[in-house]
Order: C-alpha cells, then sequence, then structure tokens
C-alpha cells in the first residue's frame, strides 16, 4: 500500500480548554499516519503487507520505520534530507480536531514506488493524492496496478478537500471508501459510482454501507465504549480489505470492517498492540491476501 506515516501526538485535556491559557493535559506520543495504521491492522488481521512511504531523515523517522517493522509491516520507505517526518497533534476534547505537518510524506515522488511483483492489491491514502506534491506519485500507483492487474481501493480521507476533480484521479478504482462526510462532498454513491466499482460508506457508530451496480447492503456497527477515535477508519479499511480479499461477499466485509474499526475506537492510539500483532501473524494459516 502507499501512504504516509509518521507521529501522532495526542493531547487530552483534563479540564475544559480556555483560549489564551494554560491548562493540564495528557499528552502522548504515538506511531501514526493514515497509511501506516492501515498497514499495520492488515498485518494484525493477517495480510502480508509492504507500506510505500516517505519518512525525514530524523529521529521520528528511524523510529516510524522501526515501529512498522515491530508491527510486521515491510517497509518501503525513502528517507527525505529536507524534510521532518509526518506530525499529527490530534486534539481529544470529546470530538477529535487534527493540526497535520505532512512533511517528507508531502514529497512522496513517482521514484519511490517499488516494483509490484508478487502484490495482489493496491491500497492508497488519500492525502498522498489530495496534496499536489505528491499526487504524481499517487496516480503513478494506481496506473502501475492497474497495468498490473491488481485490484485497487482509495480512502479519500478528508472531505474539505475533495473536489470534482478527484473523481477522475480515481477512476477504475475497485474500492472506493470514504466516511459519510467525505461521500457528501463527492455527491454521494451516484456521484462517484460511474467511475469506481463500489462505494463503502463508513458512519461511525451507525455502522457502514457498500453500493455498487447491483445492490446496497448495509451493517450496523458493533457496540464499544470509545477510548479514542483516532485510526478508526484506517482499521475499518484494514477489515474489509482482508474479509474482501478472501472472498466476502459486501456484507461479510462490511461486518469485519466495523468489527476492525471497533477494535481501534476501543484502545488509545490508531494502531493495534504490537504483541498482538505479533500473535495474528504467528496464528494465520494459509497464504496472506
Amino acid at each position: 500500500m502507499v501512504g504516509d506515516v509518521g507521529v501522532d501526538v495526542l493531547v487530552e485535556p483534563l479540564v475544559p480548554p480556555v483560549r489564551g491559557a494554560d491548562v493540564p493535559a495528557r499528552i502522548r506520543t504515538c506511531p501514526g499516519g493514515a497509511g501506516a495504521n492501515t498497514a499495520a491492522w492488515l498485518v494484525h488481521l493477517g495480510a502480508d503487507v509492504t507500506l510505500v512511504a516517505r519518512v525525514g531523515d530524523d529521529a521520528s523517522g528511524r523510529a516510524a520505520a522501526a515501529d512498522l517493522t515491530a508491527a510486521g509491516v515491510r517497509p518501503a520507505v525513502a528517507v527525505d534530507p529536507h524534510a521532518p517526518t509526518c506530525t499529527v497533534v490530534v486534539l481529544l476534547d470529546g470530538d477529535r480536531t487534527m493540526a497535520s505537518d505532512r512533511g517528507a510524506a508531502a514529497r512522496l515522488v513517482p521514484d519511490d514506488l517499488p516494483r509490484l511483483d508478487g502484490a495482489d492489491h493496491l491500497h492508497l491514502s488519500g492525502y498522498v493524492l489530495l496534496d499536489p506534491s505528491s499526487r504524481a506519485a499517487g496516480l503513478s500507483a494506481l496506473a502501475a496496478a492497474r497495468a498490473a492487474g491488481l485490484s485497487t481501493s482509495v480512502d479519500p480521507q478528508a472531505a474539505p478537500a475533495l473536489t470534482d476533480e478527484f473523481r477522475t484521479w480515481v477512476r477504475d478504482v475497485d474500492l472506493l471508501l470514504p466516511n459519510a462526510d467525505e461521500l457528501r462532498a463527492l455527491g454521494g454513491a451516484d456521484g462517484v459510482l460511474d467511475v469506481v466499482g463500489a462505494v463503502v460508506a463508513t458512519a461511525g457508530a451507525d455502522g457502514a454501507t457498500w453500493e455498487d451496480a447491483t445492490g446496497r447492503w448495509a451493517v450496523a456497527s458493533p457496540p464499544v465504549e470509545p477510548v479514542d477515535t483516532t485510526g478508526a477508519g484506517d482499521a475499518f479499511d484494514a477489515g474489509l480489505l482482508v474479509a474482501r480479499l478472501r472472498g466476502a461477499g459486501p456484507e461479510d466485509a462490511l461486518r469485519a470492517g466495523c468489527r476492525a474499526g471497533g477494535a481501534a475506537v476501543a484502545r488509545l492510539g490508531a494502531r493495534p498492540p504490537v504483541g498482538a500483532a505479533r500473535r495474528a501473524t504467528d496464528t494465520r494459516s494459509g497464504r496472506p491476501s
């Protein structure tokens, strides 16, 4: 897959924030980046994954690559000597507000993409397409996947940045994976089904839907006590893709995605615990998708 890898700084105020004042908070630093999160959940669920990304020549970048390896992901990570590793500050105050600096991730280029030998699916984080400086790499990845006969999926990632032009970038993608806000920004499923094979939309606690030329399916999310919604969509993508690539139909794939998203919401941070990922890798049977 192709996407961002970076660092999440989680800020949980202990009292309501006051503009212009200093308030106590719990602050934690966790591995992050939408692409890296999805890759870690994919491995946790039994898939064999290579993540293509770009990090800075700094301690954060080296730690990010090490975290991926520890999670069982094969990092195909270019090191950028001129930009820092992607960092996202996440404010957890009953909602989730993020301030992002893509840094080196925004400088991903087509030459960073490895050959697709042995791959069967390409998943692309929409952040790569939405940023003009990395868009060529995203488009090249999709074109190479189509030429190699791989199935493809894209998560749009950021509703405010979606325009009509986005539809041209994802033309012929097999699965488009927006959340409800992103789907509205794209004009609803009818606004994109003429260019993609299927639209799989998440709606948080309200579950998820699958629409394609043959019908529509909907499932509810499992009940969960939310701890941190960061990375829930990334985990959903992983759950759905693993199930689908193993032959699941739309409804079963949706349920698998919702289970993975629920597992992410129930823990702090955007990734599964490394120990759990290792156990899942050790106990899986057969060749992973």
